[in-house]
């Protein structure tokens, strides 16, 4: 327990030697966004889960208009149990469209980082974004932003999922979050609500609560570390 803490430790401070303020917002809770970092910007994060589980993501300003990433699922990090690590995941993103007064920015763009690996299928049992669309803009109020696409993981069965995620922001320093993932159907869909807090302009202190109010599946409670930096 004590060398994963020191690790982490040295990991979070590290990146923190380089800040810098207006970080975008890369990604709500699960849903993602059509913000992209500039050129030789990075994000990294660390989201705390349910049973010990942290999941380490990262995003990479490439090229303009292009950011390129990876996400690395340990089970059991935090405790005293040892740590599954599964394999590494990719998650790129091309932003074709900056947006107008009153049309949103869009992005294209792949995540293969699903939730909770299920070992027997070797697949996560909630799956990856995969292939997506994605729009954001502002709406109704000053600083109130919506993230709405779709996605399909798998091409084989041709099922399509939509997305969308409000937030607002507060002077730049609190955010609140609501999110509806995974819409096909009503019973497979997932509600999340959470919030935010910027310690700094690029650092971000992240508490939220997934799958709110769904038939025989129990709320999750996450933490989430976020620093946005630059090379």
């Amino acid at each position: 327990m004590l060398k994963k803490s020191i690790a982490f430790i040295a990991i979070l401070v590290g990146a923190m030697g380089l800040a810098r303020a207006g970080a975008p917002v890369v990604e709500l809770i699960d849903v993602p966004t059509a913000e992209i970092l500039d050129r030789y910007g990075f994000n990294t994060s660390f989201r705390f889960y349910s049973d010990g589980g942290m999941l380490a993501k990262t995003y990479f300003g490439v090229f303009p208009r292009l950011n390129v990433g990876f996400g690395l699922d340990a089970e059991g990090f935090v405790g005293d149990e040892a740590v599954g690590l599964n394999k590494p995941t990719l998650n790129v993103r091309f932003r074709f469209y900056d947006g107008q007064r009153n049309l949103p920015a869009l992005a294209l763009g792949y995540d293969g980082q699903g939730l909770f690996y299920n070992e027997e299928t070797d697949k996560y049992n909630q799956r990856e974004k995969g292939l997506y669309l994605v729009g954001s803009g502002e709406v109704f109020v000053p600083d109130l932003s919506l993230h709405a696409g779709a996605n399909i993981y798998e091409f084989s069965n041709d099922h399509l999922y939509g997305f969308m995620g409000l937030r607002y922001m507060y002077k730049d320093l609190l955010g609140l979050t609501g999110e509806w993932d995974n819409v096909r159907n009503g019973r497979d869909s997932r509600l999340n609500l959470g919030g935010s807090w910027w310690l700094t302009p690029s650092f971000a202190l992240e508490l939220a609560v997934r799958d709110l109010w769904a038939a025989g599946r129990e709320p999750e409670r996450i933490v989430r570390l976020s620093y946005t930096g630059g090379f």
